[in-house]
C-alpha cells in the first residue's frame, strides 16, 4: 500500500508525454448532444429529450455562459453524462466489466464500499451513494457505449419505462445502511433484466461507480489493462510517441516542450509551435485527448504533423519511437554568466529524489550559484518523494502534516536532512501545479527558504492511498487524508499564492510564446538578491553542497 498526493484530473497514466490539460479539455469539449449524435433513432431522441425537459430546471438568461452567448444553458447532468461516455470508451473499464459475472461484480461492489466505510476521509451516507448509482443508471441507458458494452436490447419505450422505474426507486425511503443499498441494487437489477434484457452485472458495476462518484473527485479506480491499444508502453518508464508535451489550443494543440531524444526535438520542433493537423486531418475543435490519440501509435510507424510557427506552415513527417520518461525533463544553465541553473520536475514519481540529486550535482559542477526549480504543470505524485525533495532545500522546520479519520493517517513531517543545498532558490508554479508540488512550494514559502513565482496553484490538498483490489484486477486510489502547510493552513481548495505573480491572459496562456515570461521573472528575482537574502537567514546547518551523496548508474 502506498500513498500519493497526485492531481488526478490529468490522464490517469502519468507516464506519457502529454499535458494534463488533455483530460480537462476532453471534458470541456464533450458535446451535450453526445447521445443524439450517436444514435440514429429519431423516436428515441425525442423520448429522451422529453425526459430531460421534465427533470431539468428552467433556465434564464443569467444561467448562460457570458463568454459564449450562443452556448446552450448549462445542463446539471452533463458532467455525469461525460463521465459515463468516457468510462465506456475506455478499453480497460469495458474489459473489466466483460470479464465479470454477477457474483464477482457483487464482490467488487462490497469491497469498494467496505473500503470507503473504513478509510475514506469523509465517507458519504449510503443514501447518497445509492441515489448517485441510480442517477448513473438513468443516464447511462442513454449512452450508446454503455448500451453496447452491456448488450442492452430494448425499444425506446422500454428504456423510458426502465428510467421511470429507477426514478421511483430514488423516491422511496432513503437507504440507511449497506443492506438497504444492496436491496435497492437488486431491485434495480430486476428492472434492468425484465425491461431491458440486461444482465445484473452492468447494474452492479454502475452501483460501484456510483459509490465512487459520491466521493471526492480525486478518488478513482485504476484497472489493469488486458488489451493492446495504439499507445504501447515499452516498459514502466517509457512511452511510444514523438516526444512532445502539449497544451490545448483552439486550432489544435500547442507544444509546451519537446522531450530529449524524441522525434519532435530532432526535427526542430519547439515551444510555441501549433500542431494544426495530423495525417491531413484538421485538428480545430478537437479535445487534447483526441489530438494525442491521433499523434501516438505503434513504435516505428510514421505520422505527418502540420505545424504552424508564427505565420509559417510546414508539414513534418516523424517516426514514432519509444521515449524514456523521467521525473526530471530539463537540467541546464539558463544564465552562464550569473551561474543560474534550471531544473524542471515533471512529477514526483518513484526515484525523483535520486534524479534530483544527480541534476543538482551536475549543475554544481558547472558552477551553479542559484537555482530556478520549475514545477509548472507538475500534477504531483508520491508524498514520500515530496518530503524527500523538500529535505534537500529546507534545513529545519515543518514540511507538511496530514490528517485523516484513522490515527495512521495523521502525520507530521519535519526537515531532517543534515546537509541541504545552500543556494538561492526560485520555484515556478502555475494553476496546473498540484498536490505534491503544492507541498513543496508551501514548505519553501512558509519556511522562507525561497520565492514562489508564477500563478496560484491548483489547490488539491488531499492524499490518496493505493489499495490493490481483490475482486478485480486493479487498484482503488482512495482519499484518506487532507494535507496542511507548515503553518497549519489547509491546502484543499486554496493552493499556494505566489510571492511574485506573473499575470497572463487566457490568450497568452494558450499561445505559449517563444519567450518564457515565468522563467524571465524567476531570473530577475534571483538577480534582485531577495532569494539570496532568504537563504542566508536560514540555519547554519546548511552546506554549499551535499558531501555524502553516492550515485549509482
Amino acid at each position: 500500500m502506498s500513498e500519493e498526493a497526485q492531481y488526478n484530473e490529468r490522464p490517469r497514466n502519468q507516464n506519457n508525454s502529454f499535458s494534463r490539460d488533455r483530460f480537462d479539455a476532453g471534458q470541456r469539449r464533450q458535446s451535450r448532444d453526445y447521445f443524439d449524435n450517436n444514435i440514429d433513432n429519431q423516436k428515441l431522441r425525442e423520448l429522451i429529450r422529453e425526459l430531460q425537459q421534465r427533470s431539468m430546471p428552467q433556465y434564464d438568461r443569467n444561467r448562460y455562459e457570458t463568454e459564449f452567448p450562443n452556448q446552450y444553458p448549462v445542463d446539471p447532468n452533463q458532467e455525469l453524462r461525460n463521465k459515463i461516455s468516457q468510462r465506456y470508451s475506455s478499453p480497460s473499464v469495458v474489459g473489466t466489466l466483460q470479464n465479470l459475472d454477477p457474483q464477482r461484480a457483487y464482490s467488487f461492489y462490497l469491497e469498494v464500499n467496505r473500503m470507503i466505510d473504513s478509510r475514506h476521509v469523509q465517507p458519504p451516507s449510503y443514501d447518497v451513494r445509492t441515489r448517485k448509482s441510480l442517477q448513473n443508471l438513468i443516464l447511462a441507458v442513454e449512452n450508446q457505449n454503455f448500451i453496447n458494452a452491456n448488450r442492452v436490447a430494448a425499444s425506446p419505450e422500454q428504456i423510458r419505462m426502465a428510467q421511470q422505474s429507477w426514478q421511483q426507486l430514488m423516491n422511496q425511503n432513503p437507504a440507511r445502511n449497506a443492506q438497504d443499498s444492496v436491496t435497492v441494487m437488486r431491485q434495480a437489477a430486476d428492472i434492468a433484466g425484465s425491461q431491458l434484457r440486461m444482465q445484473a452485472t452492468g447494474v452492479i458495476y454502475e452501483f460501484a461507480y456510483g459509490s465512487l462518484e459520491a466521493l471526492d473527485k480525486h478518488s478513482r479506480f485504476e484497472f489493469t489493462p488486458s488489451y493492446s491499444g495504439p499507445r504501447v508502453d515499452a516498459g514502466d518508464n517509457s512511452v511510444v510517441g514523438v516526444g512532445v508535451q502539449l497544451k490545448t489550443h483552439r486550432d489544435g494543440a500547442v507544444i509546451l516542450r519537446t522531450l530529449n531524444g524524441g522525434a519532435a526535438q530532432k526535427a526542430g520542433l519547439q515551444r510555441g509551435d501549433v500542431i494544426v493537423g495530423v495525417n491531413q486531418r484538421n485538428l480545430a475543435g478537437l479535445s487534447l485527448d483526441e489530438v494525442a490519440n491521433l499523434i501516438t501509435g505503434p513504435a516505428g510507424s510514421s505520422v505527418a504533423l502540420d505545424v504552424r510557427r508564427e505565420d509559417r506552415n510546414a508539414r513534418v513527417n516523424l517516426s514514432r519511437q519509444a521515449i524514456q520518461i523521467t521525473n526530471i525533463s530539463e537540467v541546464k544553465m539558463v544564465d552562464s554568466q550569473q551561474k543560474i541553473g534550471l531544473i524542471r520536475l515533471e512529477k514526483f514519481g518513484e526515484g525523483a529524489v535520486q534524479e534530483l540529486d544527480r541534476a543538482l550535482w551536475s549543475l554544481h559542477q558547472q558552477g551553479m550559484k542559484s537555482l530556478v526549480f520549475d514545477l509548472r504543470g507538475n500534477p504531483g505524485g508520491l508524498l514520500t518523494e515530496a518530503i524527500a525533495i523538500s529535505n534537500r532545500f529546507v534545513p529545519s522546520g515543518k514540511i507538511v502534516s496530514t490528517r485523516g479519520r484513522n490515527q495512521s493517517d495523521n502525520t507530521l513531517e519535519t526537515a531532517t536532512h543534515d546537509q541541504t543545498w545552500k543556494i538561492p532558490l526560485v520555484v515556478l508554479v502555475d494553476g496546473d501545479s498540484a498536490s505534491a508540488s503544492e507541498i513543496f512550494a508551501a514548505a519553501i514559502q512558509e519556511n522562507r527558504r525561497g520565492l514562489i513565482i508564477g500563478r496560484k496553484t491548483y489547490g488539491k490538498g488531499t492524499v490518496q492511498t493505493h489499495f490493490p483490489l481483490q475482486s478485480v484486477s486493479g487498484t482503488f486510489w482512495l482519499t484518506t487524508a487532507k494535507f496542511y502547510s507548515p503553518t497549519g493552513r489547509e491546502m484543499a481548495g486554496v493552493g499556494v499564492n505566489p510571492d511574485v505573480t506573473v499575470n497572463m491572459s487566457e490568450r497568452e496562456l494558450e499561445e505559449v510564446g517563444p519567450v518564457d515570461r515565468d522563467l524571465k521573472a524567476g531570473v530577475s528575482a534571483i538577480l534582485s538578491h531577495k532569494p539570496g537574502e532568504l537563504v542566508n537567514n536560514m540555519s547554519g546547518r546548511q552546506q554549499t553542497r551535499p558531501v555524502q551523496f553516492q550515485f549509482s548508474g
